[in-house]
């Protein structure tokens, strides 16, 4: 029988890494019978290696255009089909489909269940799992950096009222497993922490490959892409505040997450900071406790518990901590030093364009046509 692995995130567990690192060895996978096909198919910022994100559709239009997605899904299945009688293994991924596909589409795994009925393949879903309190941390951390345009509430949220309006579903992980499980089977869902101690073979990489029947070698390529860091705390709080800014377009917002980005990487303070206090996060992860349990039991055969539940800061951030301030000024630098290499970029551009201007040895020469207007004619600086 041939499989269908499908990787389904969750978000903010090296996601991007897991896709990267499967469209880079294309070659070394199909050699060995595996196939992380480009179906060809765009959506606007979806990168091309969350090649599963045909299921989900383009939910950045307005108006969307639900009987061209079921063409275009009926296509890729199409595609997967062929590729088949060539492959014995195929993989899939697209983050998304871990809470999109449950909380509003749940159609995503009745298509599933009638595609793996035709007989032709089997399905394997696999998802990795983090500490709740880390992932809707890194969740709000995603949102707040990527805002861009128009002002929303839910990216000038702060993190008192994004914990308000937290829906419990987005942490009940055992919730979700569950759901799908009505769809693909309870033996075919390969639950993973996301604990680098506990990968197989030290990297993510290696653990991916062992969920797939793969072992990690030398032969494989791992591409260093452009890190997608994740903002300090304090620096979070300055980026929510420029969100309200209604001007903040794309282009404005890439140079400030840049810049953003760069500060952060010179803090040194942030993991002195929790968002939680430790008795707040014993309190929140203690909703989530029955759920983890029985994750335990049923899919990762009882042998430990799902999370270390260490309180791995020192104490709980607020905006008054003492390196805001530095922050601050670290940022206005920072801003400053861009805007002046621009600037000095731009003069150099300048500097070229006349010196190729003066290269083409014209001038211009203005004449008065017949309805009175200047026009200019081209004259060369030698004559015959």
């Amino acid at each position: 029988m041939k499989t269908l692995y499908l990787h389904i995130g969750t978000p903010k567990t090296a996601t991007t890494a897991i896709q990267s690192f499967c469209g880079a060895n294309q070659e070394i996978l199909n050699a060995h019978g595996y196939a992380y096909p480009d179906l060809g198919v765009r959506y606007p910022y979806i990168r091309w290696q969350r090649n599963a994100h045909f299921l989900i559709g383009d939910l950045r239009s307005k108006e969307r255009n639900l009987k061209k997605e079921e063409q275009l899904t009926a296509e890729c299945f199409q595609k997967i089909y062929q590729l088949f009688e060539q492959y014995d293994n195929i993989i899939l991924s697209d983050e998304g489909l871990w809470l999109e596909g449950i909380n509003h589409r749940e159609k995503i795994w009745r298509r599933i269940k009638t595609e793996v009925e035709k007989g032709i393949f089997s399905v394997k879903v696999i998802v990795y799992l983090r500490r709740q309190d880390e992932f809707i941390y890194s969740r709000w951390n995603q949102q707040i950096k990527s805002a861009t345009g128009i002002v929303s509430p839910i990216f000038v949220m702060k993190w008192e009222e994004m914990l308000e309006s937290l829906s419990p579903s987005k942490t009940d992980y055992y919730g979700v497993l569950k759901k799908i499980e009505q769809y693909v089977g309870k033996e075919n869902i390969i639950v993973r922490q996301f604990d680098r101690k506990k990968f197989y073979g030290g990297t993510i990489y290696a653990d991916f490959l062992n969920i797939v029947g793969l072992a990690y070698s030398d032969e494989y390529t791992i591409v260093k892409e452009t890190a997608n860091i994740s903002l300090t705390k304090n620096n979070l709080e300055i980026k929510r505040i420029l969100n309200e800014m209604s001007d903040l377009d794309e282009p404005s917002n890439k140079v400030l997450r840049s810049c953003l980005s760069k500060c952060s990487e010179l803090s040194s303070d942030d993991k002195k900071y929790s968002m939680f206090s430790e008795q707040e996060m014993r309190e929140f992860l203690s909703k989530c406790e029955e759920g983890n349990n029985k994750i335990v039991e049923e899919y990762l055969n009882g042998e430990e518990k799902l999370f270390d539940d260490a309180y791995k800061a020192e104490e709980k951030w607020n905006p008054d901590n003492p390196t805001m301030m530095e922050d601050v000024v670290r940022l206005s630098g920072s801003v400053a030093v861009y805007l002046l290499k621009e600037n000095e970029k731009l003069r150099r551009q300048i500097e070229e364009m006349k010196g190729r201007i003066k290269e083409q040895n014209y001038v211009t020469d203005p004449q008065e046509n017949d309805s009175g207007c200047l026009k200019y004619k081209s004259k060369r600086l030698w004559s015959k």
